[in-house]
């Protein structure tokens, strides 16, 4: 590896130090400054500058680096798979760890373990008001131009657009440069083929063909209703780049998504569970939703990556999948949260810093539900043109926001002010999660042909205060190819519940119901949804 790195001064303060982290696996390694050979301060691997003269605000310097190195360096001591690697069956590097650059900046979580772990920084709650520093990446956005050499039967990925690809005596020898700025990059290569859609691209092993047409299908339609509901896609192409299942995960970097065989590609889709979809959906959201919106350093940052991905996942369900789609996700990461969370000690979304166990299911599910609640108590032209305009002003930082700002930008598109501010309060700064019971369930005939009245005692025994669909219906609404059955009919009527109130309803049915149930169109968070039925 051989390489500079442009450092700007972008602060109001004059920069005396500049900390670059290496890696352990790095070999012969050597630095220079300016073009001239230079001996950082070496505290553990975490290289220490010092620019002389120091640089001012707006002043810059040219550090230059040089090391080889394995990675990884061997079988590590306890087994387990890789998140990064450069094996034979595939490579994946990212600019997150100083795998194959060094990291601007300290990491804060070397050295720690289980056994070896700092105390959680507490916030104050004014935390987020001045400047906020981004919650991964860099302050300022960059520019790169990566030259890379490898086997010549690898194809060679990266973030922004091709410059260069030709094989010279075996070896491929590839150029990729940002065509907009970046916060973070990466290096992915396999063996593949590849599906090119609308300016998407999806790189495969060629045998793993199962379902290329549905990830296919759902970069396409990320890249275009995405553009649509929240900014324009900045870069010119959205690929997607398969790995070896080492690790069990995906990573939505600029133009270059990576995705793991295990999670998509060999995985079994069915009308109940588009895994390939779903995971293809969250990660391309990432594009808006962490590269070009990066969320704050501290609580309730994070949500705005996670969160927002699981919302945006939400409504392309919708819009390519249809309500069945939408439905099934929004009950899959319910019943997620309801598994994993930590009642006893879950916080407000405000305070979730990923510190807590249960803080991850908050992050993703409650999240994503709550933003989609939020969209439907706005509505949805509403929520979209907030969406877009909180994008525009903290795109380009310098600060860079937490809920709190996300809570503030919406607000002026709000046309009840006092609704929205009141589904803030509970969804945002309590912890409430609904939970409806049903009993004394009545179904008498009117007289009329098959017509019935549905007669049910409901009760919200959880917490918050929520309307709620209650339906009786007959017949499967879905038949097992996810289309709708013409089998299928229900009544409806709505109820508002606070916690611990209950009420009596009558829904008038000009058919037989079969069952009433709580929330027919998985529109309202809650707790136990498959007990809350009563079959007749």
């Amino acid at each position: 590896m051989k390489g500079t790195y442009d450092i700007v001064n972008q602060r109001d303060k004059t920069l005396r130090q500049i900390p670059l982290t290496a890696g352990a696996h790095w070999e012969n390694v050597s630095w220079t400054m300016n073009g001239h050979p230079y001996e950082p301060e070496n505290r553990s691997h975490l290289y220490v500058f010092s620019p002389s003269p120091a640089l001012a605000p707006g002043g810059s310097t040219k550090i230059g680096f040089a090391f080889e190195g394995r990675y990884p360096n061997g079988i590590s001591e306890n087994g387990g798979g890789r998140e990064e690697f450069i094996l034979p069956s595939g490579v994946v590097l990212t600019s997150f760890r100083p795998s194959f650059a060094p990291v601007v900046g300290f990491i804060e979580q070397v050295g720690i373990d289980k056994d070896n772990k700092y105390e959680t920084k507490e916030y104050p709650d004014d935390f987020y008001l001045g400047p906020t520093d981004p919650a991964f990446g860099t302050s300022r956005p960059f520019t790169t131009h990566l030259r890379i050499t490898a086997p010549d039967a690898y194809t060679i990925n990266s973030v922004g657009v091709l410059e260069k690809d030709e094989v010279v005596d075996g070896k491929r020898i590839v150029e990729w440069r940002s065509d907009q700025p970046v916060r973070f990059f990466n290096v992915v290569a396999g063996k593949w083929a590849v599906r090119r859609g609308h300016d998407t691209a999806v790189y495969y092993h060629p045998t793993h063909t199962y379902n290329i047409d549905e990830i296919s299908e759902g970069l396409d339609a990320a890249r275009k209703y995405y553009s649509e509901w929240f900014c324009s896609y900045p870069w010119k192409e959205l690929k997607l780049s398969e790995f070896p299942s080492l690790s069990s995960y995906a990573q939505g970097f600029p133009t270059d998504i990576t995705f793991s065989e295990g999670i998509g590609f060999l995985t079994r889709s069915d009308p109940q569970a588009d895994v390939a979809f779903l995971v293809t959906a969250h990660e391309s959201a990432h594009q808006w939703w962490g590269n070009i919106l990066t969320p704050g350093k501290g609580p309730g940052g994070n949500i705005l990556s996670e969160g927002m991905a699981h919302f945006s996942t939400t409504l392309l369900f919708e819009q390519v999948k249809g309500t069945r789609g939408r439905i099934e996700f929004l009950k899959g990461i319910e019943n997620r949260y309801e598994t994993r969370r930590r009642k006893d000690s879950e916080r407000p979304l405000v305070k979730i810093d990923g510190s807590q166990d249960g803080d991850t299911t908050v992050t993703y599910d409650k999240g994503g539900w709550v933003f989609w609640m939020l969209l439907r108590q706005m509505g949805r032209e509403q929520t979209l043109a907030g969406l877009k305009e909180f994008i525009r002003q903290y795109k380009d930082g310098p600060d860079y926001p937490v809920l709190q700002d996300f809570v503030a930008t919406m607000r002026g598109f709000a046309k009840d002010k006092a609704a929205y501010d009141a589904f803030v309060k509970q969804w945002f700064f309590e912890v409430v999660v609904p939970e409806y019971r049903l009993s004394s369930a009545e179904r008498k005939p009117t007289g009329q042909a098959d017509a019935s009245d549905v007669s049910v005692h409901v009760e919200n025994a959880g917490t918050g205060r929520a309307t709620v669909e209650v339906a009786a219906a007959v017949g499967d609404r879905y038949g097992t190819d996810g289309k709708a059955s013409t089998d299928y009919r229900d009544a409806r009527t709505s109820v508002e519940l606070g916690s611990g109130e209950a009420k009596d309803v009558t829904i008038h049915c000009s058919f037989k119901p079969d069952r009433v149930f709580v929330d027919p169109d998985a529109l309202v968070l809650q707790l136990r949804r498959k007990l809350a039925v009563i079959r007749f």
